[in-house]
């Protein structure tokens, strides 16, 4: 900023042209290096004009530059943030995401934003893949998530489990885990593990859970093509907990989402109401 601007300013301010409190807030912020209001320049601009025989169409052009120099105002201190954050997403998927974000905004908002959006993709990920495998016709997989605990020896309460809908039933052997119907009513799917070979003709096996203590018939017994459903082949620890969650309040997590965009939206107004209020009031 040109020190004629400043020189003008005070001048009128010694003559007791114009406003003399408006004329010294726009003199304190020109000296700080702040960029004032749209109002502010104009109202200067105006008086300059009727009042002072000078280069205008200069000092104009200097008002409204002011404020702009980077180096009149210094820039925060960078506050640096541990790595470790990102462990909070990784272990926690979208819950820690939130969390780093919550806590890291106001001093690292980059690290707060790559926090959250690794947390989303990490919850995602399984839901997507779930919808992908489920739902598109000619895949040859399929999703499956552990609900009780017979396999929990090595398989998880909330473990989702892929299986390979494609391997021929004649295929399993002994030590597979497999996707199957109960024999006894076929009321229920389960996953268990291929103990035995009952008999190759017609093919016919023996499962048991990893957690049980031995086979229960009508349920590991006798297997046969009529309940078999696919070979598991890859295990993701615990993300079957996000998609029942997602499954089971899918209402309430879109009227959340809804409303806090909605809040969202109302904040963003206000503030610019505020911002639009203020200048008004400076004209």
């Amino acid at each position: 900023m040109s020190d004629d601007v400043i020189d003008i300013i005070q001048h009128l301010m010694d003559e007791g042209i114009g406003d003399f409190q408006r004329l010294d807030h726009i003199l304190s912020s020109l000296k700080a290096g702040k960029k004032i209001y749209f109002s502010d320049q104009r109202y200067l601009e105006d008086l300059i004009s009727k009042n002072i025989q000078t280069d205008v169409t200069r000092l104009k052009n200097e008002i409204k530059n002011s404020g702009r120099t980077s180096a009149n105002i210094p820039n925060p201190p960078q506050i640096k943030t541990s790595p470790l954050w990102y462990y909070l997403p990784l272990f926690f998927s979208i819950i820690g995401g939130t969390i780093s974000y919550a806590v890291l905004r106001k001093t690292d908002m980059k690290k707060a934003k790559k926090c959250f959006a690794f947390g989303l993709i990490l919850f995602l990920i399984p839901i997507v893949t779930f919808a992908i495998l489920n739902f598109v016709p000619g895949m040859q997989y399929s999703l499956y998530m552990v609900k009780t605990s017979a396999n929990e020896q090595n398989l998880k309460i909330h473990d989702i489990v892929i299986t390979d809908i494609s391997t021929p039933f004649e295929n399993i052997k002994v030590g597979d885990l497999i996707i199957f119907y109960n024999p006894n009513g076929h009321d229920r799917i389960l996953l268990h593990r291929v103990v035995e070979i009952l008999d190759k003709n017609p093919f016919t096996i023996k499962t048991k859970g990893d957690n049980n203590l031995d086979s229960v018939s009508g349920i590991d017994f006798p297997i046969t093509k009529q309940e078999y459903i696919g070979r598991a082949v890859f295990t993701i620890p615990q993300e079957g907990y996000n998609t029942r969650i997602v499954i089971e309040n899918i209402v309430l997590i879109t009227i959340t989402t809804i409303m806090g965009f909605g809040v969202v939206q109302h904040v963003r107004y206000r503030k610019k109401i505020s911002i639009r209020s203020k200048n008004d009031s400076n004209l």
